[in-house]
């Protein structure tokens, strides 16, 4: 790393919350096809107007705003991810990382004095249901690629989505699997109930509201699928969460473990370690854990024939099989 690597990443905050500010403002939204002014514009998002040409400015630099003539439009890229009403939006999981800022700022305090668990407004209605909406902008670009890798047994039907959040898993496993049908199990589910309708699958993926640690789960499972829940938990947690998977999946079941997974050391890939201590701040218990940690834990439950695959260059799946 050179000093100018070095000081790109320590004033990288401030070109991240441009674009989080802009999208808590609605600012894309509000451009929409574009050929709007700073006047119109600071009075749709409800800002002053120095304020408003001054982030759009910033926005222009950046690229993700475009200019001519006093007027503003959104690029490409705006277009497609940043304006609300468009169908790949991920303005949710941009709302979410904006979340997170303050887990960051608190982070130096976490460090001294030791986790303060989950912040009270995590446990409300609209953050889950906000929460499980920027889950799905993330999981519906990352589940169709994690699902290439999956090798489900051979007249798999019965599978199961643990965790399942907005559906997104689920309905891409039914949409692959034509003569499968998909139980999803979590603790918020409105969000899901939509997607799973809208995408014509209510015949094939049902939904049923608990908690992954203590609600009762039918046995018999040909598949068990564990997608970004590992890091939420503790080691105990984990260890009776596999157990219960366990009980759920038939002999020569299989479970998939879609997660940010660590070198041995714990620091890479450095996406995951970050990541890692984000979940110190945000969570009670929740880390990244090891290739090797978890499968310490299937072997100890029941579980071989491992198979591990990167999916991107920070998450991969970790299959495992019911002894």
């Amino acid at each position: 790393m050179t000093y100018r690597d070095l000081m790109r990443l320590a004033n990288g905050y401030a070109e991240s919350k441009v674009l989080l500010v802009a999208n808590e403002l609605g600012l894309f939204t509000a451009i929409g096809d574009g050929g709007k002014r700073a006047d119109s514009l600071a009075a749709a998002c409800g800002v002053t107007c120095e304020g408003m040409k001054l982030l759009l400015q910033a926005l222009v630099g950046l690229g993700l705003v475009r200019a001519n003539a006093g007027r503003y439009w959104n690029s490409r890229l705006g277009a497609k991810y940043l304006d609300a009403r468009s169908q790949t939006a991920v303005t949710n999981l941009l709302w979410l990382l904006n979340h997170h800022w303050s887990d960051w700022t608190g982070m130096a305090q976490a460090i001294r004095r030791g986790r303060s668990g989950w912040a009270p407004v995590t446990k409300t209605a609209v953050f889950r249901r906000r929460f499980a909406l920027a889950m799905h902008e993330r999981s519906y670009m990352l589940a169709p690629r994690t699902l290439d890798g999956i090798r489900l047994q051979r007249g798999a039907t019965r599978l199961l989505d643990l965790g399942g959040g907005s559906g997104a898993y689920s309905i891409a496993l039914a949409q692959r699997h034509p003569d499968a049908h998909v139980l999803l199990v979590d603790q918020a589910v409105s969000v899901a109930r939509r997607h799973i309708s809208e995408a014509g699958l209510r015949d094939r993926v049902a939904v049923r509201q608990g908690d992954v640690l203590t609600a009762p789960l039918d046995s018999g499972f040909d598949g068990v699928l564990l997608s970004n829940l590992l890091h939420d938990l503790s080691e105990a947690e984990n260890r009776g969460l596999l157990r219960r998977v366990h009980g759920a999946l038939r002999q020569g079941g299989k479970i998939v473990i879609v997660e940010y997974f660590l070198n041995p050391a714990g620091t890479l890939p450095a996406e995951a370690a970050v990541f890692s201590l984000l979940m110190y701040a945000f969570t009670p218990t929740g880390r990244s854990y090891a290739w090797k940690e978890v499968e310490t834990w299937l072997t100890a439950t029941g579980f071989g024939r491992f198979r591990r695959r990167s999916v991107t260059d920070s998450i991969g799946t970790l299959e495992a099989v019911r002894r």
